[in-house]
């Protein structure tokens, strides 16, 4: 294993290891040099690697995910099977470079969608981007108009490409397809969510099985997405319910600790957990600082 590899799995929690069956082919997030970013202390992909690794090697896999299921309100059922770095390869969406979510759970009855953050917010929707024109392919709001980088008239500019999202947005936030909306209601890191949000609805689907979408966070007042759960605005404030659930990883470790057996294992996941948020928190508070 190269010295990069081994960065990566000393800061995994070695529970999760038996998790990447490939380290060499795993779809790794990476910085702009090509470099594995798991090694980070504060990577959002390792911590998710720790906590749901962890749980997919675990013989309490299907007690811990049946009470999840059970908390956020889907049918509990199992087997349940785990999949870090999921990729929607039957492109449901339409997407071009289809979603890719941090773990996708799939019981007998229900399917969760996971998405995972640290230290950071939500992904932001690139259309209302500059052009190398000085353009924007949208303007930002949700209503018909042009879009200068390929002469589309729609509401959305990834409508106009034949992104499938509003074929889904109006049964999962309740908003109606045809009306204008002013601003886009996911012009900022709603939109992230939403993706995730359509995407378990167009899994669910297909499948036949219920379907939420979950959000991973770390639970701590420094931490943008922790501070956006804590206020209930995960999805923008939008809909008769919640599109999609926020969950800290103390709470999934609570829940482990709470239904499993292997008690060490589960504390031992807590510890570290921990550490690598008071670890980030103090990164965090020195960086603001300078």
């Amino acid at each position: 294993m190269n010295s990069d590899f081994q960065a990566v799995r000393e800061n995994l929690f070695p529970g999760s290891h038996g998790a990447i069956e490939d380290w060499e082919a795993f779809p790794w997030h990476r910085d702009r040099t090509n470099r594995i970013q798991a090694y980070k202390t504060h990577s959002s992909q390792a911590i998710a690697i720790d906590v749901f690794g962890t749980i997919k090697m675990s013989t309490d896999r299907d007690r811990i995910f049946d009470a999840i299921a059970s908390t956020i309100g889907v049918a509990p059922g199992g087997p349940w099977a785990i999949t870090l770095e999921w990729t929607d390869s039957n492109r449901l969406l339409g997407e071009p470079r289809p979603t890719q979510v941090d773990a996708l759970a799939v019981g007998s009855k229900a399917a969760l969608v996971i998405e995972c953050k640290f230290t950071e917010p939500g992904g932001k929707c690139s259309q209302t981007a500059l052009l190398r024109s000085g353009e924007r392919q949208c303007n930002g709001s949700y209503i018909e108009q042009i879009n200068p980088g390929n002469g589309l008239r729609a509401r959305c500019a990834l409508t106009g490409k034949g992104i499938r999202y509003w074929e889904y947005i109006p049964e999962v936030f309740a908003l109606d397809a045809a009306a204008d909306h002013t601003p886009c209601p996911f012009k900022a890191d709603a939109y992230q969510w939403m993706r995730n949000a359509v995407l378990a609805a167009a899994f669910g689907k297909q499948h036949g099985l219920q379907a939420a979408a979950l959000a991973a966070f770390t639970d701590h007042p420094s931490f943008p997405t922790a501070r956006k759960a804590k206020r209930g605005l995960m999805d923008a404030g939008l809909g008769r319910r919640a599109a999609v659930t926020p969950i800290s990883y103390q709470q999934i470790i609570a829940i482990a600790c709470h239904v499993g057996l292997d008690q060490e294992l589960w504390n031992d996941l807590s510890a570290w957990v921990d550490r690598k948020i008071a670890m980030a928190a103090l990164r965090r508070s020195d960086f603001q600082e300078v």
